[in-house]
């Protein structure tokens, strides 16, 4: 793809002041309790606002992201609306989920070991380690749905071309053959290689900025907050697909300072 030169990417439309909207969308997207219907709404209204971001950054570009997609090119051709669509709504659900996902199943899990807890609070140089090793063990997707492009044999099942198959990154991250002890936490793993943002052609586009807003998170977080805990006796849900705590309760004081 051919990005136009001097635009530095800013958010996807510069639309800050609709992050609210944007996000209550993209809630009913992934999560709507109402059922297909109410998801299937959600996406149409994202799609209209998207249009009419699109319209505007080809009347008017700004220095921004999709002024920079709407100039793109990809084998020497513009993006299609299908194709510039596509991105905006994987930008979406993806860019706005993942690691606030994440970060509920870090804290639980920390809230619950303190030694773990301390180690980051006193020794932020590990924290860039302890984010891989994290997102090993609490896989932020749990599942991935493929189609196979050809006739094949995995693991003993005949597959044939067309089918459906799911690849269980969670299962493939605590793999006792491909890590020791796959279900201890442990932030001193050396050479740690994990299916956290998934692989090949689809490895996830933004691992690099989410590595990145994980480990700000995490050290800011036990600057100010180095002591917290789960409360005793509460029992923690976890959602399936994109993982995540639905509700997490934490007990600390916070640094003055």
């Amino acid at each position: 793809m051919r990005l136009r030169p001097g635009v530095r990417g800013a958010a996807a439309g510069g639309q800050a002041d609709e992050l609210d909207v944007f996000l209550g969308l993209k809630e009913e997207i992934l999560r709507g309790r109402l059922g297909d219907e109410q998801r299937a709404r959600a996406r149409d209204a994202a799609t209209e606002r998207f249009e009419r971001l699109i319209a505007e950054r080809r009347r008017a570009p700004r220095d921004d992201l999709l002024s920079c997609l709407v100039d793109a090119e990809v084998e020497g051709r513009p993006l299609t609306g299908d194709e510039l669509l596509g991105i905006l709504h994987l930008l979406l659900v993806a860019g706005l989920d993942t690691v606030t996902d994440s970060l509920t199943c870090f804290y639980a899990l920390l809230g619950r070991d303190a030694g773990q807890r301390r180690r980051l609070a006193e020794d932020p140089g590990i924290i860039p380690m302890a984010v891989e090793e994290l997102l090993r063990f609490e896989s932020p997707v749990t599942f991935v749905p493929r189609v196979a492009t050809g006739d094949g044999e995995l693991g003993g099942c005949r597959v044939n071309q067309g089918d459906y198959v799911v690849l269980l990154l969670g299962s493939a991250n605590t793999d006792e053959s491909a890590h020791d002890r796959p279900d201890v936490v442990d932030f001193d793993r050396t050479a740690l290689r994990h299916l956290g943002f998934g692989g090949g052609i689809h490895r996830c586009l933004g691992s690099h900025l989410a590595r990145l807003e994980l480990q700000i998170s995490l050290r800011e977080w036990h600057r100010r907050i180095p002591d917290y805990r789960v409360p005793e006796h509460v029992e923690l849900e976890f959602m399936p697909l994109l993982r995540q705590v639905e509700h997490l309760p934490l007990v600390f004081d916070e640094r003055a300072g």
